[in-house]
Parts: structure tokens; C-alpha cells; sequence
């Protein structure tokens, strides 16, 4: 996504959340730029839980995990809650973190994996969600994160719809995620594979 031509849709906070187009999609893609006053590990420690998705990833109505392939590789089911008359949303999500060994900088990849759950009735599954996280480490507690997501909800939403608001979900989730990434419950946490 590197190529895109990216237009602020909102900066706020300290939140700074971009649109932009790719060729191939009627949907527009995201990018999501903050620091947050934390650590790698505080940051790992929620991404590794996808079970307090609810807490702070907007419209998530529920999230846990399908299956631990290690410390920092899992696969986890997520469903989203959409207004109606459309049916909710769900995905199974491969989540994966890997840091540089040299520049400490985190690198996550969240995309959609098939063939992991069966389709559950009345819910419409995600065809296609892509997320990287790059992440680095300031010093001083803080952390640089730049997010990038291209999604397809799938099943009748209109992009126009979709375009219309896509820059509000990222943009409540990240001033969410600031604010628990602070909580005590992240603050003593480490990973063997994780330096901060």
C-alpha cells in the first residue's frame, strides 16, 4: 500500500487516520498514524488477546481464540456487529508477530484465512481483511504506530456506505486502544520473543 495517495480524514488526539484508493477495490483503504505512551509488550499484550477486542476495536461484538500456533502466531474468530437490516460480520483472523531483531521495530500482520471455521448461519463472512501494524519503539515509553487496512465486508454493503464512514471505526478504536494501553493489567507484561 506504500503507493497510495493518502487524504487525512481526521486529526484528533494525536490520531491522525487517512483514506486512500487501490486500483483493484471499490472500497477505500486505511492508514492509521499515532504515538502512544507505552511499551512493545503493553501493545502485545492486547493484540495477543483477541478476547478484549470488545474493550476498545469498535462494533466488535465478540472475539476469542481459535487456535495458539505459538507465542506470537495465532488464529482467532471475530464478529462484528452492523446495523440492520444487514447482517453482522465475522472473519477468521491469522495473526502473526514478528519483531527485528536489530531495530526492535514490531511488525504485525491480521489478515483473513479461510477454511479454519465453518460459515455460521446468518452471518455474512468477511471475504477479505488485510491489516499490517509497523510499530516502533521511541525510548521513553512511547511507541510509533502506523496501521494500514484494506477490507472487503462482503454481501451487499455499498462502498459509498462503507466510504462514508470508514475513517470513524479506526479512529474510535485507536483513541480506545491509547487510553487502555495504559491500564495496569498491560503494564508488567513480557514475551520471550519481544524486546521493548
Amino acid at each position: 500500500m506504500s503507493q497510495t495517495d493518502w487524504t487525512l480524514k481526521k486529526d484528533k488526539d494525536g490520531i491522525q487516520v487517512y483514506t486512500g484508493k487501490v486500483a483493484d477495490s471499490k472500497f477505500k483503504v486505511i492508514k492509521v498514524s499515532c504515538v502512544l505512551e507505552a511499551r512493545l509488550s503493553q501493545l502485545a499484550a492486547i493484540i495477543l488477546q483477541p478476547e478484549l477486542q470488545p474493550e476498545w476495536v469498535i462494533a466488535t461484538k465478540l472475539a476469542y481464540t481459535v487456535k495458539h500456533i505459538d507465542a506470537s502466531h495465532l488464529y482467532y474468530y471475530a464478529e462484528a456487529s452492523v446495523p440492520w437490516p444487514m447482517s453482522n460480520r465475522d472473519m477468521v483472523i491469522d495473526l502473526a508477530l514478528n519483531q527485528n531483531a536489530v531495530t526492535k521495530r514490531l511488525t504485525i500482520h491480521a489478515n483473513t484465512i479461510d477454511h479454519i471455521l465453518p460459515e455460521k448461519n446468518g452471518k455474512q463472512r468477511v471475504p477479505l481483511s488485510q491489516a499490517v501494524w509497523e510499530v516502533e519503539p521511541l525510548g521513553n515509553d512511547k511507541i510509533k504506530i502506523e496501521y494500514n487496512l484494506r477490507i472487503d465486508p462482503g454481501g451487499g454493503i455499498p462502498a459509498w456506505m462503507m466510504n462514508m464512514f470508514i475513517a470513524k471505526g479506526p479512529f474510535e478504536s485507536f483513541k480506545n486502544l491509547s487510553t487502555m494501553i495504559k491500564e495496569k493489567r498491560f503494564q508488567d507484561q513480557r514475551f520471550d520473543f519481544l524486546k521493548d
